[in-house]
């Protein structure tokens, strides 16, 4: 038997137990209220009345009680009284209510055998010397109980409410008992399968009830781990034994440019090959950054800078750049954002919203207004890039903001990935402890909006 099935087996013990405990619970709450219930007056009803029947004695033709009987009459605030067989005539009393008359027929007779004189609760036996009839004050006792008192019957409802509220406070106490004892046992190992999903490290304790589970676990989490630096590794590796011959493609394309002997269709094949090799070199690095940065191998120059400068300088590198004049850049800000500063690493965030930028160029090829904006306050700083572009349908949007792997989304209108920039521009955020937020429709343009809140310094 492994450690899981006797984890399980453990706990179907321990919920056995605990219901048992609950049960037992049940039996001495149960005797606890009988026990209450029973002890409203020592003396039942027949009790009462073979006392009286046993301590009557005759004298002459009057009758009369002990001081201790009387006494247990006035505690119970009972009458009585002696009926002849002869006359129905009430022969003697003790207490008797006014209002009861002393001479009864055989159907009153009959009558007092169902409980019941007049409203007042009685109970007869048939003696040597006539019928004796104890009676006790009206509503003292249930009409369809001769042994239950109205307060034994109260007693016994509020001991029912009260056993009913505390079986719901038992139940609870138990299931959270037993609720927070397993959640003990299995929270690490939920834990570490988030942090293993999220590409985080983990190591569980070995011990315990699950302990072959939570080896398991960092077994798994081990293994995830070489496959992500080799996988990291791998792409270094290409990226580095690509970027030497592409510079040479890039070097000798630049070159044939300038040479005043080529025609024009040499010409145009030649600036064709040097651009798409420029664009090769800048996937290339994307890539390499989306990796390192990806599995936590590229480490933050955190400085402070101005958020309204760097954009700025990012719009002048591509206006100096010769922007197409099918585009245009408008950036905006105010005086109050230009007084603030931020942390973190600046290259890469200028390396974001060039990618954004870049990403309103590459997928509007008939041209469109791309517009800036930075806004700070003392909580966060905005950076909105947005253009009046072809925009994207709700079902690509949804794969932007929620799939992680550039080749999962792509534009089929212009055969063009959408991806690797905005997952680039989404990891640089994150890692900034950002927020990115796209927003589009199709042909309403494209929007994205770039959040960090300033930590206190």
């Amino acid at each position: 038997m492994n450690n899981i099935q006797r984890f399980f087996r453990r706990y179907v013990h321990s919920s056995v137990k605990l219901f048992c405990f609950f049960i037992l619970i049940n039996i001495v709450l149960f005797i606890v209220l009988a026990v209450v219930s029973g002890s409203r007056g020592s003396h039942s009803p027949t009790q009462l009345l073979e006392q009286i029947s046993a301590d009557l004695q005759q004298n002459d033709e009057s009758y009369r009680l002990s001081e201790d009987t009387a006494a247990q009459m006035a505690q119970e605030s009972a009458w009585c009284m002696l009926i002849s067989n002869d006359t129905g005539d009430v022969i003697w009393n003790y207490q008797i209510p006014s209002e009861l008359p002393l001479h009864y027929s055989p159907g009153d007779i009959a009558e007092m055998t169902r409980w019941y004189l007049e409203g007042y609760p009685v109970f007869a036996s048939n003696q040597s010397k006539g019928l004796l009839v104890v009676g006790y004050p009206q509503d003292s006792f249930w009409k369809l109980s001769a042994y239950k008192t109205s307060d034994s019957i109260k007693i016994d409802i509020f001991g029912l409410i009260t056993l009913f509220l505390l079986n719901i406070v038992i139940v609870l106490i138990l299931f959270i008992y037993n609720n927070r004892k397993i959640e003990k046992s299995i929270k690490p190992i939920l834990t570490g399968i988030e942090e293993i999903s999220s590409g985080k490290k983990i190591q569980l304790v070995e011990q315990g009830e699950l302990a072959e589970i939570n080896a398991k676990l960092n077994k798994v989490a081990k293994t995830l781990q070489r496959r992500d630096k080799a996988r990291a590794n791998w792409i270094s590796g290409i990226s580095h034994d690509i970027r030497t011959p592409l510079s040479m493609v890039l070097g000798y394309s630049s070159s044939l440019e300038e040479h005043m002997g080529l025609n024009k269709d040499q010409m145009e094949k030649i600036v064709a090959i040097r651009q798409q090799a420029a664009k090769i070199k800048q996937l290339i690095e994307d890539l390499n950054l989306t990796s390192k940065l990806e599995y936590d191998m590229q480490p933050l120059r955190v400085e402070e800078f101005s958020p309204v400068e760097l954009v700025r300088q990012v719009v002048c590198d591509f206006l100096d750049s010769g922007l197409d004049e099918r585009f245009t850049i408008d950036f905006q800000s105010d005086e109050e954002s230009e007084l603030h500063y931020m942390r973190g690493d600046e290259a890469l965030l200028k390396r974001a919203v060039t990618n954004l930028i870049q990403n309103s160029i590459r997928h509007n090829p008939k041209g469109c207004e791309i517009a800036i904006s930075v806004s700070c306050t003392d909580e966060r700083t905005e950076i909105v890039v947005s253009d009046n572009g072809v925009g994207v349908s709700a079902e690509k949007l949804q794969e932007l903001n929620t799939k992680t792997h550039y080749l999962e989304s792509t534009d089929e209108k212009l055969n063009l990935r959408h991806g690797l920039g905005v997952l680039l521009v989404r990891q640089i955020v994150e890692a900034h402890k950002g927020t990115m937020r796209i927003e589009s429709a199709p042909d309403c343009g494209y929007k994205t909006t770039l959040c960090f809140r300033i930590a206190n310094q």
